[in-house]
């Protein structure tokens, strides 16, 4: 049976919302913490969440064994059990392994997948990512990530494919101003989100975006709820304070101005909201426990 999916307004009705990058919760000796990892994921569904993103950065697929990676896409399919919408994504293989992957993920009960292709010196060659979407596309519905080849996909291969060759969604890595450009070009035909924070959406929203990746989705729900509820609301006042109160103090103020690996304080908070903890992977640095009671505090001052 086709999946809905193919539909990009069932995948619009997915992705409006705070949408949680999913991480991989690691023990402190590097081994995946696969209980923990379900606790974030069970906290993420609760939280509200229509759909669970794995994403080659964001859910540290770089530092995943290719049999880890496929595995943890399974694993956030069987946890969500239909619960929300899940997408898949690969590690930088080549086209006969990414149809693999499809394949796989379609048997594993995902729902998109985001197929990673590597683009060493700017080698993917526009003729072939059309084709290479096509045949993915017959197998399962696809979505991209904007950076994939660098600054941008060019908007002319994005003329050429549609939600008819299986690409029913964008996520926007680059920012501005061609995430705008690319909302433009495409809001008619496919999906759009966000990446990173709730000012990234506001950049984009009276431009027709979807939805958004929230950083506050995987371990504070209530905090992106709120921002989205104020939004939908029509109340861009307080849509806006609630960006300076989370979003900007937590990049701007804690992370910058401590010096801090946005990634690592991130893995931190998993900690903080008792979901997760602090660790990664070798060679990855964790916050220490000095910088693990600068952020409690900062959680604390934020009333989380």
């Amino acid at each position: 049976m086709r999946s809905k999916y193919y539909d990009v307004a069932c995948v619009r009705e997915a992705i409006h919302c705070p949408v949680p990058s999913i991480v991989p919760q690691f023990f402190q000796n590097g081994e995946i913490d696969w209980k923990s990892t379900a606790n974030m994921l069970e906290n993420c569904i609760a939280g509200g969440a229509k759909a669970l993103l794995v994403t080659y950065g964001d859910s540290l697929l770089h530092i995943l064994s290719d049999r880890e990676a496929l595995e943890l896409n399974r694993f956030v399919a069987q946890v969500a059990g239909g619960r929300a919408m899940v997408i898949a994504c690969s590690k930088q293989w080549n086209h006969a392994e990414m149809l693999e992957f499809a394949q796989k993920s379609k048997e594993d009960g995902c729902d998109l997948i985001i197929p990673f292709y590597p683009n060493w010196c700017g080698g993917l060659d526009k003729d072939a990512v059309v084709a290479c979407m096509k045949e993915l596309g017959a197998v399962m519905p696809v979505m991209l990530l904007s950076c994939m080849m660098g600054g941008g996909i060019p908007l002319s291969i994005l003329d050429r494919l549609s939600a008819d060759d299986g690409l029913v969604a964008m996520k926007d890595d680059v920012g501005q101003p061609y995430g705008k450009n690319l909302l433009a070009h495409i809001r008619d035909k496919m999906a759009y989100f966000s990446g990173g924070r709730a000012f990234n959406f506001l950049d984009t929203a009276a431009y027709g975006a979807d939805g958004y990746l929230s950083v506050y989705a995987r371990m504070y729900p209530k905090v992106s709820n709120a921002f989205w509820n104020a939004y939908t609301s029509g109340d861009m006042k307080e849509a806006i304070a609630l960006v300076e109160k989370y979003d900007i103090a937590l990049f701007a103020d804690f992370i910058a101005k401590n010096g801090l690996d946005f990634s690592a304080v991130i893995q931190g908070m998993y900690e903080t909201a008792g979901v997760g903890s602090r660790w990664r992977r070798f060679p990855y640095s964790s916050l220490t426990d000095a910088q693990m009671e600068k952020l409690k505090a900062f959680v604390h001052e934020k009333g989380l």
